[in-house]
């Protein structure tokens, strides 16, 4: 029991007060405690004291008693600022954060220019998940507190909730500044900043933080999901396996170390790992699944029984009856059971269709054809002429376009195996160069750029490219996607070469609907609506193809099948290059693949794909009705259009 001490009759209560808060300021917690007892014998309503000896006791873990010392406080003092905050720490210590918030309100109200109020409201609104107004609180604090740690810290988690990757990255460099060796800091910025689409960047500081910690599986996942991001397969399938050396089985690893396989062309690994799996997991198709979702194979009816019943049960993850789906889809088409294999690609579409419609992630039809209206508006052949000057004139660059699935990966692999050419893949660099400049995403004329920026914009692009591809004489970027963006690259770039890849539409619809790409494509899962982004992207190629200047080539699929020497010839001779015979033997050159076509271009060519909609011409309605009048009329058109299947004219019975 504590030791009870005289007290003097008259005693200095502002001299003893001060005695008290200098023993607590250095640290002695029992002599401050005793002096505050002092005070509280001579006068029990001095509510200085009975504030610092709330703070006293909630440091020794007493928050209840300093709640109770600091409701007397605020009663006797109403307008006690400093007392409300401690009040709302001692609530927030006790697992009350509603009384914590309305005490730090109150201390605010009276004095906001205090951070710890800030705080206290800050972390007693995270507890409550109302982040958005953590943030708010939180950012009051630090512009009053700019050197205390644990805001940042509380910050970078609360933005990371609402997804504002930007303000959790400079919340994170924050905590850097202060410690910099802190290797959850490290994971955590590296994560912001993947998500914020800065993955060059995100994985110098993720191999930091495995070089101070080397089995921190956290650190270790962070990478893996960088190095994903950046197509990096050599280094992801090293940091998958060194992760599922520590955690066997960990089925989002495996799905990235499949990936990294897929992309390097290590397809008997990939079989291997997957048959490795299933041995210890016999129960569990994914692994399988994943592999005949890419590499082309035989399943037995087993398999594919148990394939259709992960994509009819609504209790499994989305991922796993996609996944599913899209298997079995591929395994039927290979067994020519195109109608069965119809239905399961009707299934697995309708199934991610349907979750975009509820998220509003669908495709917008109108969206795109104001696009390209606005496109002819933009880009009429006098602003070429005009900035021609203006732009960069390096031939480094060269652009690959078209369609998903019109044999842009076909394209780039041909021109990738000359010795003189480096194939970069699909690279986002284009549409986030033009969305600086735009100052944001709006659709925005190249007129209104910044002329200094745009000049910068394109020098350091050109940097880019020349550290990538090292001293080689032409740098592929193959992203589909900048067909939409061929204006503002032949402004920025007048002289770099463009490839515009075509293929019959109805092949192209049809192969994006059965494809499964890694990232959802909305529009590709409702024919009707791949049909029309099909329409519009045509519209958009035939408008480059007769207005814009300079080096363009096109290049059809059919023609490339039919005669691969002569068009792979034709497309060095644009590339200004001499003709390398390694050039037909592009599925033996060793460089990843980060597309969905990354079997297939390690392949010796075949004409399989072409006319390969006629299989399905039954079930195509919808499609073709988008696309009549850019396609040929077929036979039997009027019948499909009708809802009637065509005559079966295949000796076997079935379609083929």
């Amino acid at each position: 029991m504590k030791e009870q001490t005289a007290v003097p009759d008259n005693i200095d209560i502002e001299s003893t007060f001060e005695a008290a808060l200098s023993a607590h300021e250095s640290g002695d917690a029992g002599q401050a405690h005793q002096l505050c007892d002092e005070i509280l014998r001579a006068d029990p309503d001095q509510p200085e004291a009975l504030n610092l000896l709330s703070v006293i006791l909630q440091n020794l873990g007493r928050a209840d008693e300093s709640i109770s010392l600091l409701s007397r406080a605020v009663a006797i003092d109403p307008n006690f600022s400093d007392a409300f905050t401690n009040l709302a720490r001692g609530h927030r210590f006790m697992g009350d954060e509603e009384q914590a918030i309305t005490a730090a309100r109150r201390a605010i109200k009276l004095d906001p220019s205090p951070g710890e109020a800030w705080r206290q409201l800050g972390f007693s609104l995270i507890r409550l998940e109302r982040h958005e107004e953590a943030l708010l609180a939180l950012r009051e604090a630090i512009a009053r507190m700019p050197d205390s740690l644990d805001l940042y810290v509380s910050l970078g988690f609360a933005a990371r909730t609402l997804k504002d990757h930007e303000t959790a990255a400079k919340a994170w460099r924050q905590v850097l500044r202060l410690q910099p060796d802190r290797v959850d800091a490290l994971v955590n910025l590296g994560t912001a900043l993947t998500e914020a689409n800065h993955p060059d960047e995100a994985v110098v500081l993720l191999r930091r933080a495995v070089d101070r910690a080397p089995g921190d599986p956290v650190a270790l996942t962070a990478l893996a999901h960088t190095l994903h991001r950046r197509f990096d397969g050599v280094e992801l399938v090293s940091v998958c396996r060194r992760l599922l050396a520590i955690h066997p089985g960990r089925l989002d690893i495996l799905a990235l170390l499949a990936s990294g396989l897929i992309w390097l062309g290590a397809f008997d690994e990939l079989k291997a790992a997957c048959e490795e799996m299933l041995a210890a997991h016999p129960e569990n198709l994914w692994f399988v699944k994943q592999f005949g979702a890419v590499v082309p194979g035989n399943m037995d009816r087993r398999e594919m029984a148990l394939c259709r019943a992960d994509l009819d049960n609504a209790s499994l993850p989305e991922l796993r009856r996609v996944t599913a789906g899209y298997a079995l889809g591929k395994a039927l088409d290979r067994a020519r059971e195109y109608d069965a294999a119809f239905d399961a690609f009707r299934a697995t579409n309708a199934l991610i269709h349907a979750a975009d419609q509820a998220t509003n992630a669908g495709f917008d039809r109108a969206e795109l054809k104001a696009y390209v209206d606005n496109t002819y508006m933009m880009f009429p052949p006098s602003v070429f002429a005009a900035f021609k000057p203006l732009g960069n004139p390096s031939e480094l660059p060269v652009f690959v376009v078209g369609m998903m699935r019109s044999g842009t990966s076909l394209v780039e692999q041909i021109a990738a195996s000359h010795p003189r050419v480096f194939g970069a893949g699909e690279r986002p660099d284009i549409l986030d160069l033009v969305t600086r400049l735009n100052r944001g995403p709006a659709f925005v004329s190249p007129v209104r750029w910044d002329q200094n920026q745009y000049r910068r914009e394109a020098g350091d692009h050109i940097e880019r490219l020349r550290s990538i591809g090292g001293d080689t004489d032409r740098v592929i970027d193959k992203l589909p996607a900048n067909i939409q963006l061929l204006g503002q690259i032949r402004v920025l770039f007048p002289n770099a070469r463009i490839v515009i890849c075509r293929r019959d539409l109805r092949d192209v619809c049809l192969s994006c609907f059965t494809t499964h790409f890694g990232e959802n494509i909305p529009w590709s899962h409702d024919l009707e609506e791949c049909a029309t982004r099909t329409v519009e992207i045509e519209r958009l190629t035939r408008y480059w193809l007769s207005a814009l200047p300079g080096p363009v080539l096109e290049v059809r699929y059919e023609s490339l099948v039919a005669d691969l020497e002569a068009e792979s010839r034709r497309l060095i001779d644009f590339l200004d290059l001499d003709w390398d015979p390694a050039c037909l033997e592009f599925h033996k050159t060793d460089r990843p693949v980060i597309t969905a076509s990354a079997w297939q271009v390690r392949q010796p060519l075949y004409d399989s794909s072409v006319g390969r909609w006629r299989k399905y011409r039954a079930h195509l309605g919808p499609m073709l009705k988008v696309l009549a009048g850019y396609v040929p009329d077929e036979p039997d058109d009027a019948a499909i259009l009708a809802g009637r299947s065509p005559p079966d004219t295949s000796p076997t019975g079935r379609p083929g």
